[in-house]
């Protein structure tokens, strides 16, 4: 029967690189000497297969990547106080003074005393609603 060939190949090592329990140039000596490293025994217990290494092809499924559907990103993420800071312009302290005052950005809390998170369209929301706009005229 005919075999479909393979869609990946098996790449030989390049010839410098040695791995580990790779067998080396090395003269070997009829007579084994006596060594105390038990490690260096078990390696040459191994069958061959495993005291080589082996570099295999990447199957062509996995090298096809397709981009993610728009729903899939989040187009309104949350940030913790130093991101939302980050954004606002101001220090993560101010933020934590103007929620006390029940003032600055809209925030999200989960729990009392929990976590809080800004939303992105909150931030912007928030800078845009602040914003000087200069007369033209002088």
């Amino acid at each position: 029967m005919n075999t479909p060939p393979e869609k990946t190949r098996k790449l030989d090592p390049l010839p410098y690189l040695k791995f580990r329990g790779e067998e080396t140039d090395r003269p070997q000596s009829s007579k084994a000497a006596p060594s105390s490293n038990s490690a260096v025994e078990s390696k040459d217990s191994q069958p061959a297969e495993l005291r080589t290494a082996h570099r295999t092809g990447i199957p062509a499924t996995y090298l096809e990547v397709k981009p993610k559907p728009i729903s899939a990103y989040d187009d309104n993420p949350v940030f913790n106080e130093c991101g939302a800071a980050i954004i606002v312009g101001v220090s993560a302290d101010q933020l934590k003074k103007w929620r006390q005052r029940n003032q600055g950005p809209d925030y999200i809390q989960y729990g009392q005393g929990g976590t809080v998170r800004y939303e992105l369209s909150a931030l912007m929301a928030f800078r845009t609603a602040y914003r000087v706009q200069l007369c033209s005229e002088r």
